[in-house]
């Protein structure tokens, strides 16, 4: 075994990685490697999560035993905006109506409702009740199951060819990105990060339907997905334009179809409310409208640490957010960077989707976020760009997970006293 290292990669796949080429890789005239077997990869799917879960609860002590399954740890905000989904369906109207004169309204929105999230989470946890499993643990089940799908994802599209201990150090990073204690929590991030990083490995091997189905589930399941999306249309215009005008237009077609949750959305809400547009409708009442340039809150976060949430969390972790917002982009654009000089030396594609998501889902919080609350969770969608950092040096890999894994800690904390929405 190699020793761990600036050069721990371990053995090689014959992969097709290159846009030269979509059939299928020659087969191997040696015995396969035992580290790239399907028992290799469950493994360090495990400690990966055992050690994200261990990170995430770090300085909470009820949450620091990573396999206590206790539900009401995780429950916080909108976890019971999803909860009343499950149970009772999205809800949607003018906020003096009779039926939603109760519903608290802060900002003296003209429209109320549950219709302001998404409805994928709650219609599997439904799914899951059906088995006589309660909602509280059926909505655990589901995120934990999610994180731990989206780690072996990534240990299958491209921790593989990587000596175990450099795999491991990966999924880490990518389990403890900036947002990472929500991926955990009763709220939808983690599925829909297994939809789409499992999209993004569905269009780096040719499976453009899969991929859009994924991101679909995804999109139906947490709004930053859509900026996901978009990244991974773009990337696939972006290989396309090496292949000819033929293939840009059929992987522009295919990746625009992974917006297809925006329509099954809205068919829906016309139908059940008689407004296509109910989510938006809700979302964009008065007080909830962003004020100042495209980026201002970044700025204030990484800066001037004055954000309402910052306010709301107390020093430390106010600090602790400030440098998960300044990660957050450094860590795009450093994948960004590595996967753009690669791509004009080798056309290699392998990381051109990833590194293409990471960028619009972080570009797009940048731009466009509504609230500093973005930087807490919605940000958490672009944890497919480390996949594009697993070949740094070994040293700089280990000080990346060190630095997020503290920074995560410290934010989780706050999750867990209830101050960080």
């Amino acid at each position: 075994m190699t020793a761990v290292g600036t050069s721990v990669d371990g053995p090689q796949r014959t992969r097709s990685a290159t846009v030269h080429t979509e059939q299928s890789p020659p087969a191997s005239s040696t015995a396969p490697d035992p580290q790239t077997g399907l028992g290799w990869g469950l493994l360090l799917t495990a400690l990966a999560w055992l050690t994200c879960r261990l990170v995430v609860g770090a300085r909470w002590a009820p949450a620091r035993n990573p396999i206590r399954f206790d539900p009401s740890l995780w429950a916080r905000w909108d976890t019971f905006n999803y909860g009343a989904i499950t149970q009772y369906g999205r809800s949607f109207g003018a906020c003096n109506s009779t039926a939603l004169a109760g519903m608290s309204n802060p900002f003296h929105a003209t429209w109320c409702g549950t219709a302001a999230w998404l409805p994928g989470y709650p219609w599997l946890i439904r799914g899951l009740q059906t088995t006589g499993i309660s909602l509280p643990d059926a909505g655990l089940m589901i995120s934990w199951a999610a994180m731990a799908i989206a780690l072996f994802v990534v240990w299958l599209g491209w921790a593989r060819s990587l000596h175990p201990v450099r795999a491991l150090f990966v999924m880490v990073a990518f389990g403890v990105f900036p947002g990472a204690v929500y991926n955990f929590a009763l709220f939808p991030t983690s599925v829909a990060l297994a939809g789409v990083v499992g999209a993004i490995l569905a269009a780096t091997r040719e499976r453009f339907l899969v991929a859009a189905v994924l991101m679909t589930v995804a999109g139906l399941s947490y709004p930053s997905a859509w900026f996901a999306a978009g990244g991974l249309a773009a990337g696939m215009i972006l290989v396309g334009c090496s292949l000819g005008a033929r293939q840009v237009v059929r992987r522009g077609l295919w990746g625009i179809a992974g917006l297809a949750s925006l329509i099954v959305l809205g068919v829906h809400d016309q139908i059940v409310f008689g407004h296509a547009n109910a989510y938006v409708l809700v979302n964009t009442g008065p007080g909830l409208d962003t004020h100042g340039f495209p980026g201002e809150i970044w700025i204030r976060l990484v800066v001037q640490r004055d954000t309402a949430e910052q306010r709301r969390i107390g020093t430390s972790a106010a600090d602790a957010l400030a440098v998960q917002g300044l990660l957050a982009v450094v860590m795009m654009a450093v994948a960004t960077a590595r996967t753009g000089w690669t791509w004009v030396e080798t056309r290699v594609v392998d990381d051109v989707y990833p590194a293409a998501v990471g960028l619009a889902v972080v570009v797009s919080v940048l731009l466009i976020s509504a609230t500093g609350g973005a930087w807490n969770r919605s940000v958490v969608l672009a944890a497919p760009c480390v996949i594009c950092l697993r070949r740094l040096p070994f040293p700089l890999l280990a000080l990346l997970v060190v630095i997020s894994a503290v920074t995560t800690a410290f934010v989780s904390r706050a999750f867990f006293a209830g101050t960080l929405v």
